[in-house]
């Protein structure tokens, strides 16, 4: 094999069932078509996982990987995909997280991990040297992702530093669909149930040891320079510096102001003005939650200056003495102003039971709203609820409804299907309040009836969440902005066009948060360390070749266009504000035929037509799709 810079040109596949362990060589021309983290995945899930295959069974993949520039200087590079088939959408799963276990797992000598098969037992993985081994995980059954890390670094005799371990709270044991992957305190790889895939292969947790390997950089130099120029740029523009100092707790104060296109979500979208008075919105500030909160130790993420993930303690009230990571805006969002909680300390304590239970965030939020208004509304009732009151502000029923959820007991085993299935269950008006897309997905964090790129975006999603980007920096590549939020043709062309960004950025092992949308400093960065002379058409193509790869596995296993419509709620009128009465409901046809256009791909199958697989260098697959 040729000498690969960049990479360390090993892959580890694990047997659960088998309880085999095998090491095997990457292919370079691979690797310079797919890249790592999301690309490759996107090909190793389409080439082993057959359709007819269900996400729970044995014979499913989940394929944890880095990229090119993972555990380098690069600001953020221990950043890790996760790619398998989902129980969300019961069909492609591609996600990212933190932290430090993208780098450890490099330096361990290995780009990526493919798991199959289902253990006896729970267990978990153990990687060091080179090596793998497979450890009985028993003892770690019903433990929280804070438990168990902390179980496996003190059996394995490993510092808090000298170890990355993700695994599975009670949620991902009970297989709750939107349960998450969370390593190393808070970091979370959540979206489309990659938890659930987890314990579906009695698979706990997967142990990392930070290694004495290095990854070989072509340039090291060159490299080092660039990552500096990207620190540059991102404490230099515009709304990011907020970004270096506050991580994204600035985010939740500055969505609620009424001239921003993309609001945060208020009680499960019945009303998209914020209600919270200034001194309520002054306990989301980053100001404040840093005053009040007291700081454990300063957690920074692998090769990371921005100021956020600390690890605090929360110093007074009902939740005195909790002790957690400082939370990303999502997860403020999602148990905070969604289902009435209007104090950011309170919201912050939430946040870390969501981490350490295991769930996904985002879709934690939306269940919890749809069950408030559906208590509110009279179609739950305390019985239902197992004594909890779900009135909206309630914290303790939060808190309970969240753990019932994570062990399937009483309303909580039908919440712990989703928004989707849970409404369908409940029935009648219930799936009138649920906020999803046909296809299982739900938004991140946000009203997303003020802004209809990331809706689209989600109704045609192939990775159980948002795809395309849409960044700030558009217009740095190529990518022309709407004249209005509001606006459907501009809308669809826009989201279209954005298609192979992030695919392109989560091949790479870096995290978007440290490295903005500047082509020539990614495609630099990326060619220091390979020693390529990679261009950023060549990236976009890239990008754009690993949807059209997830969108033909998702047509093969069983995935057809009426499944991209949005939910009642999830397409309604935006209610009051500036924008009231705003709605994508009768022109998201129009949207859907433009973007498919743009995609080239076809209106009544939603198949990627054989000119755009040929164009994409994925002729090999026209005839699983096109077998005339």
């Amino acid at each position: 094999m040729e000498h690969l810079y960049g990479y360390t040109g090993k892959i580890l596949r694990v047997n659960l069932s088998q309880r085999q362990i095998s090491i095997e060589d990457e292919d370079p021309a691979v690797l310079r078509k797919y890249l790592g983290g999301m690309g490759l995945a996107a090909k190793i899930l389409y080439e082993e996982v057959p359709p007819g295959v269900p996400w729970s069974d044995p014979e499913n993949r989940i394929i944890f990987g880095s990229g090119p520039l993972g555990g380098t200087r690069v600001m953020g590079s221990a950043t890790f995909n996760v790619t398998t088939k989902g129980p969300m959408n019961e069909g492609p799963v591609a996600t990212q997280a933190n932290g430090y276990f993208g780098a450890f797992l490099r330096m361990s000598g290995f780009d990526a991990i493919i798991i199959q098969g289902k253990a006896d037992n729970l267990c978990y993985l153990y990687i060091h040297d080179g090596q793998a081994e497979i450890r009985d995980g028993s003892h770690l059954t019903g433990k929280d992702t804070w438990e168990t890390e902390d179980l496996i670094k003190d059996e394995l005799g490993f510092a808090t530093q000298a170890m990355s371990v993700i695994g599975i709270g009670p949620a991902g044991e009970n297989l709750v669909r939107f349960a998450a992957v969370v390593g190393d305190r808070g970091h979370v790889a959540g979206h489309g149930g990659p938890g659930a895939v987890m314990g579906s292969k009695n698979l706990k947790a997967i142990a990392v040891a930070r290694g004495k390997g290095k990854v070989p950089i072509y340039d090291e130099k060159k490299l080092s320079a660039l990552s500096k120029q990207m620190f540059e740029t991102v404490i230099s523009e515009s709304g990011w510096p907020a970004g270096y100092r506050w991580g994204t707790l600035w985010i939740m104060r500055a969505l609620a102001k009424l001239d921003r296109p993309n609001g945060i979500p208020i009680k499960n979208y019945t009303i998209s003005v914020s209600p919270m008075t200034e001194e309520q919105m002054e306990t989301y500030s980053p100001e404040f939650l840093r005053d009040n909160l007291t700081l454990v130790r300063h957690h920074p993420c692998w090769a990371c200056q921005m100021h956020h993930c600390d690890i605090i303690r929360i110093p007074e009230g009902p939740y005195e003495g909790a002790e957690g990571e400082e939370p990303e805006y999502e997860g403020l969002a999602a148990v905070g102003p969604q289902v009435g909680i209007y104090n950011g300390l309170t919201a912050t304590a939430l946040s870390n039971e969501v981490d350490r239970l295991g769930l996904e965030c985002n879709e934690a939020g939306w269940v919890l709203g749809m069950a408030f208004e559906c208590y509110e509304k009279g179609l739950l009732s305390k019985e239902d609820t197992g004594g909890l009151e779900l009135t909206w502000g309630n914290v303790e029923a939060v808190r309970g409804l969240l753990n019932k959820i994570a062990l399937r007991e009483d309303i909580g085993d039908t919440l712990a299907e989703g928004a989707m299935r849970a409404a369908q269950r409940i029935g009648g008006e219930a799936t009138q309040m649920a906020i999803y897309t046909n296809n299982g997905t739900t938004p991140v964090g946000h009203d997303h009836r003020r802004n209809w790129a990331y809706l689209l975006d989600n109704c045609v999603s192939n990775t159980a969440s948002t795809q395309a980007h849409l960044m700030p920096r558009s217009s740095a590549v190529g990518i022309i902005e709407p004249s209005s939020p509001f606006s459907p043709d501009e809308v669809a062309v826009q989201t279209a066009q954005a298609t192979g960004v992030n695919p392109f950025i989560d091949s790479l092992g870096i995290c978007h948060q440290s490295n903005r949308e500047v082509p020539e400093l990614l495609i630099g960065m990326l060619n220091a360390a390979t020693g390529w002379d990679f261009t950023w058409e060549e990236a976009m193509q890239m990008g754009e070749r690993t949807i059209n790869l997830l969108r033909a596995f998702y047509i093969r296993h069983g995935y057809t266009p009426d499944l991209e419509a949005p939910s009642t709620r999830y397409s309604s009128p935006i209610p009051d504000g500036p924008n009231q009465g705003e709605c994508i409901a009768p022109v998201i046809d129009q949207m859907l035929d433009i973007y498919y256009k743009e995609m080239g791909w076809d209106r009544a199958s939603g198949k990627p037509l054989p000119d755009t697989l040929r164009k994409l260098e994925l002729a090999h697959i026209i005839p699983d799709l096109w077998p005339e």
